[in-house]
């Protein structure tokens, strides 16, 4: 089991890494479509890999008949991953459905279309006049 943890800690330190990247790309200004989706699949692979650790870790635990108290804290730091993950995948996902160009809404921006405004009429007053006595220059 003490191998098991021992593997388990870097995919633990990967899984934080993505997860901050991954809120970093989501929280950009110029919020990028793509990277957000590698972003979110990397998290979901090394999301894979340490809930196959995990597992491995509780079976272990429950077959070395451990304390329920030793085995509610594993238990317990195993969800909070498992939380963590549930969260960015509706952040994702929301992501996604919400800004579909990959551009996140910027309030200053106008990007209406439609053509129902109503502009008032710009009228020019006629300035040039003709002057007599003027040398043409060739």
């Amino acid at each position: 089991m003490d191998a098991l943890k021992l593997r388990r800690t870097p995919l633990r330190t990967a899984f934080t890494k993505a997860v901050n990247h991954l809120h970093e790309v989501a929280e950009n200004e110029q919020l990028d479509k793509n990277e957000l989706e590698i972003a979110f699949e990397q998290l979901k692979i090394k999301n894979e890999k340490l809930r196959q650790i995990d597992e491995s870790i509780l079976d272990m635990l429950s077959e070395a008949n451990c304390s329920q108290e030793a085995y509610n804290n594993e238990f317990e730091a195993i969800e909070s991953y498992v939380e963590k993950i549930i969260a960015w995948k509706i952040k994702f996902k929301s992501l996604v459905e919400n800004d579909p160009s990959g551009q996140k809404d910027n309030p200053s921006l106008v990007t209406s279309t439609s053509s129902s405004l109503r502009l008032p009429k710009i009228q020019f007053q006629q300035v040039f006049r003709r002057i007599d006595g003027l040398v043409e220059i060739p």
